[in-house]
Formats: structure tokens, sequence, C-alpha cells
């Protein structure tokens, strides 16, 4: 997909979540969803040459994806290169602790060579691409529960392009972290189904 496509996607993409109050699943509720694009920035210093990196930022300055406006949740979270430096100093509070073989056994080979390039909000998990050796331009998923790091792209256009595409597995992710809490009651909300304006229809429990 070239950038502009992708770009275009994006703003046209829209649906809704259908949702079961958690502890109450009588209870239903839908949450509209949208994606938001940061216009591109003027950068400080130009960008690694790597995983579409200068090409996309030069298209999107950023990206929210997923958003409910009521709630403010939203599901990953491309961030503009300005805050790259305090994603990474926040990823980085996870990993400083460990020992040497913790590092050994947990941390892949790249990961001192990587930028945190966004987050799953609200959840402390990042978004992060390494920058040299076999993985370079490469995206990967840090879960700081169990130190976990996962393959999401080859590089940062088909990462966010598969975000437009949910598999059952992706959708369930997105529910672990979005809740879409009652600002009233407190009431949390888990989701059962995704509905497009493509027509794709995806459920969390197949």
């Amino acid at each position: 997909m070239t950038l502009p496509d992708l770009h275009r996607a994006i703003a046209e993409h829209t649906g809704t979540f259908s949702c079961e109050r958690i502890n109450k699943p009588q209870e239903t509720k839908t949450v509209n969803f949208q994606h938001h694009i940061q216009p591109p920035a003027v950068l400080d210093a130009p960008l690694p040459d790597v995983g579409s990196l200068p090409a996309f930022y030069a298209t999107l300055g950023g990206v929210l994806l997923y958003h409910d406006a009521l709630s403010g949740d939203a599901a990953r979270y491309i961030a503009p290169p300005a805050e790259w430096a305090e994603l990474h100093e926040a990823f980085s509070g996870w990993i400083e602790h460990l020992g040497d073989e913790e590092r050994e056994d947990i941390l892949p080979d790249w990961i001192e060579h990587c930028l945190v390039i966004g987050e799953t909000p609200r959840s402390g998990n990042y978004i992060l691409m390494a920058t040299e050796g076999e993985c370079a331009g490469q995206v990967f998923e840090f879960d700081h529960d169990g130190y976990e790091f996962t393959h999401g792209a080859n590089d940062l256009v088909a990462y966010v392009e598969g975000m437009l595409h949910l598999s059952s597995e992706t959708l369930a992710n997105f529910a672990s972290h979005m809740r879409f809490i009652d600002k009233n009651n407190g009431a949390q909300w888990w989701i059962l189904e995704m509905n497009d304006n493509r027509g794709q229809r995806v459920r969390t429990d197949v």
C-alpha cells in the first residue's frame, strides 16, 4: 500500500465495538471508534532510513488508532518523533532493573539500538523499531506483563496497515486494555465484536 493510500484508508475507516459489561454481561453498549492523524511536523534531524520511517513521517505526523471520544481510550498510538525520547524513557523504566543474566535471557539483541515509536495508551506497553542488525526496520510490540517482545511487521507502513485489518487475537488484545470506563458509575466493558464501514466483522471469542 502506498502512503497516500494508507493515509486515505486511515482517514476513511470508522466503525463500532459491540461490548458487554464486565461482571454484568446482560448489559451491552455500542462504542464508536475512529482514527486521528496528525499532520507531518518539521523534524529537528533526519530520521533513520529504516522501516519506512522517513516516508511515513513525511506523510503522517502521528496516528491514534481506534479512538473512543467518550472515554479517551485508544488501541495504539504511533507518536511523532518529538515524543520518542519520552516514550523511550518510560519503556526503559521497565527494563533498567534487570540484571545481566535476565537481560541476556529476556531482551532481544537489538534492544540497545531501537526507537520507541509508540505505545498502547494507558497500558505500559510500547511499540519499538529495531534500527540495526538483521531486524533493522522491523516493528515489535513490548508487553510488560511477561516481558514479551512480539513481531508486529517488517516496517511501519505494514504495521499500521495491519491494524486496519484486525484478527480476533488482535481485537482481544485491544479488549484487554480498552475498557471504556463509565465516568458516572465506573462500569467497564469488554469488546465482543468490531464492525467497520468496510464490511469487516471480527469477534473476540473465535
